[in-house]
């Protein structure tokens, strides 16, 4: 058994769309804020990282944030939920809740990285539409990792922390070219591969205003 990671997923996390495949809102009125959660579970433990909280603008939200997560033995499913962040309730106790999610199996994710597209979200209870969310995946093996690069680097993301540089930025620290996340993406659609209750266009349809 692997004493360390098998590898690192860099995730970018760029935006979210509250509509569905035909256009129609789906996020409810008094959602004005949000972060995004991710987690990798089915290894020794859940590995779970989280963008910082951005105010609902035009029924989006804009993140343009880089996670790094280590993928650890055994792991088996990719999670990204979209959450309403903490209220306090009764008693001065906070929770959050999750608007909407999404899940993809890890080896399918494996398989198909550098990809960049639209995920379909669903909301939790029913399974009904919850908007998409937009991720560009990196897969990073052991020794294309030196030692420190991924921290203090800029690569690691968590809550409160803003990313700069753009979405080119992002890009070219995973090493992905536009032109290879769309061939991969063309690929993906033909075959199948992403596992997902639906298919997704490659982006959702234009916001409502």
């Amino acid at each position: 058994m692997a004493d360390g990671p098998v590898g690192y997923l860099v995730i970018n996390v760029l935006e979210s769309a509250g509509h569905d495949s035909d256009d129609q809102q789906v996020w409810e009125p008094d959602f004005k804020s949000g972060y995004a959660r991710v987690e990798i579970r089915g290894g020794a433990k859940t590995i779970k990282k989280f963008t910082s909280t951005q105010s609902v603008a035009d029924n989006g939200i804009t993140w343009v944030e880089q996670l790094t997560l280590e993928v650890l033995e055994g792991a088996s499913e990719l999670r990204i939920m979209l959450c309403r962040p903490k209220e306090v309730g009764e008693g001065g106790r906070s929770s959050s809740s999750i608007v909407a999610a999404c899940g993809i199996y890890m080896k399918d994710i494996l398989e198909a990285a550098p990809v960049d597209k639209y995920f379909e979200l669903y909301k939790p209870g029913g399974g009904s539409a919850g908007g998409f969310i937009r991720v560009a995946i990196s897969f990073l093996e052991p020794d294309q990792v030196r030692n420190g690069d991924l921290v203090g680097s800029g690569v690691e993301g968590g809550r409160g922390q803003k990313k700069k540089g753009g979405i080119l930025g992002l890009l070219l620290k995973l090493g992905v070219l536009a032109a290879g996340a769309a061939a991969v993406y063309t690929v993906l659609d033909k075959q199948g591969v992403i596992g997902k209750k639906k298919e997704e266009p490659l982006a959702p349809a234009k916001k409502k205003k």
